[in-house]
């Protein structure tokens, strides 16, 4: 009996030995895996924290981090180092532009109300007329301060903009309204939109207002008093473009990729009031809510902006 059953245990030793060998794999596969999950949701975890902006620093064992891991945690720390200083520049930028924005209301207004008294005053026409001018230079001066913040804050990521789906109709009631009263009568909003099926864009309506308004400005600038600027709705497939036309001085073609550059000013328009800031803030605007603006034009008959919002 005995020997029958050595006999069958060394018969069946091969598939014991398999057996046992299958088991301590599958164990081994086990601890691999349950090893390679703790790895994984570590490293998960360390990037959820980073991407939040709260990765703080800790301690860990040889054992408990991979090379990976290790590299990856210093990646993690050197970032968060750089975002914090990054952070701290921003509140510094902001600090110093509200510092600038601030300090400079005080003289300005007082500049533009002695000006303003002096002009009321009996005064030869020759001294009215330089009082005139410290005005028209004092509000130039004004305008560009108030458009340089703009531009840092922008530029800086201080001020941004929320575009939401919204009706394209209340950005053109807030441009009618800012606008068609004009009294030189040479500004058209063409009534379409309001007789078209609702029209949805995605847009910040304070600052697409700004952006659009640039461009209008500019218009009524090289418009001389006989010409006509028309603004309309134009829906496309995925954008919905407001186009500004006018029958201006154009924009020679050599000239028309710098007009959205900073301080870009044409030597042919140098007797026109400006900086070079209106079409740079503009762009910025628009591109910041993912839209864009396109430009045709050719001197002396005209141009047409094109500001195209997204549909989401």
């Amino acid at each position: 009996m005995t020997a029958y059953l050595i006999k069958g245990f060394y018969g069946n030793l091969p598939v014991i030995l398999m057996s046992v060998t299958v088991i301590l794999l599958a164990g081994i596969l086990i601890y691999v895996l349950v090893r390679l999950h703790r790895e994984y949701d570590m490293l998960d975890k360390m990037l959820d924290s980073a991407i939040e902006g709260n990765f703080q620093e800790k301690r860990f064992d040889e054992y408990m981090l991979s090379r990976l891991e290790s590299k990856l945690y210093q990646f993690l720390s050197s970032s968060s180092l750089g975002r914090k200083k990054v952070e701290e520049e921003r509140g510094k930028v902001e600090e110093l532009i509200a510092n600038i924005s601030h300090q400079t209301k005080t003289p300005i207004t007082t500049i533009r109300l002695y000006a303003g008294l002096l002009e009321e005053k009996d005064l030869p026409e020759e001294e009215h007329l330089l009082a005139r001018r410290i005005a028209e230079q004092n509000d130039r001066m004004a305008f560009l301060i108030e458009n340089l913040v703009k531009m840092s804050r922008l530029e800086n990521g201080i001020v941004a903009v929320h575009p939401v789906k919204q009706d394209i109709a209340v950005l053109m009631e807030s441009l009618a309204g800012i606008f068609e009263k004009n009294e030189e009568r040479r500004i058209l909003f063409d009534p379409s939109y309001r007789s078209q099926e609702l029209i949805i864009a995605c847009y910040d309506l304070k600052w697409t207002v700004e952006a659009i308004s640039n461009i209008i400005e500019n218009a009524i600038k090289y418009t001389d008093q006989n010409g006509k600027i028309k603004i309309s709705v134009i829906p496309y497939q995925s954008f919905t473009a407001i186009e500004i036309k006018d029958n201006g001085i154009g924009i020679a073609e050599e000239e028309q990729a710098s007009v959205f550059l900073r301080f870009f000013r044409s030597e042919k328009v140098n007797d026109k009031k400006g900086v070079g800031l209106g079409l740079y803030l503009a762009r910025e605007i628009i591109t910041k809510q993912g839209g864009y603006i396109s430009l045709q034009s050719e001197e002396g008959k005209g141009s047409c902006f094109r500001v195209f919002l997204s549909e989401r």
